[in-house]
């Protein structure tokens, strides 16, 4: 993935985990995120990060701190499952092989509708689908 990323304010996914700063290494070396901005604590703990997506949009994340979430039990680490958008799907799928993910959906052709697209969970059991289908129109 290229450095060039587009954002718009739309929908946003936010995510919460138990390991934040290995999330932030994986969301970026892996997935193909890029980092926008990392707020810290006093602990050093990342409280809120803001990763970009490169053809739009980006997500929301940070470390879980077991307390009370606004959410309840939904985004609590290993609870989120989010689709992504990328002409480079074959990327995706390659740099998740080589570390080693889980792969719940091998990287093939969508049936119904034309698309490539790969699922996989990431190492706290976030489930991510990523395809070449940017929706009807797009």
């Amino acid at each position: 993935m290229g450095t060039e990323t587009t954002t718009a304010p739309g929908a946003w996914i936010t995510i919460q985990f138990g390991d934040a700063d290995a999330a932030l290494g994986y969301l970026v070396g892996v997935i193909g995120f890029v980092e926008h901005a990392v707020y810290r604590g006093e602990d050093g703990a990342i409280q809120h990060a803001e990763l970009l997506w490169p053809t739009g949009g980006g997500m929301m994340m940070g470390v879980d701190r077991g307390e009370e979430r606004w959410s309840g039990s939904a985004g609590a680490p290993g609870t989120q499952s989010s689709y992504l958008c990328t002409p480079d799907v074959a990327g995706v799928a390659r740099r998740v092989a080589d570390a080693g993910w889980r792969i719940i959906r091998p990287l093939a052709d969508a049936e119904g509708y034309e698309s490539r697209e790969i699922a996989f969970l990431d190492p706290e059991g976030n489930a991510w689908s990523v395809g070449t289908y940017a929706g009807k129109g797009f």
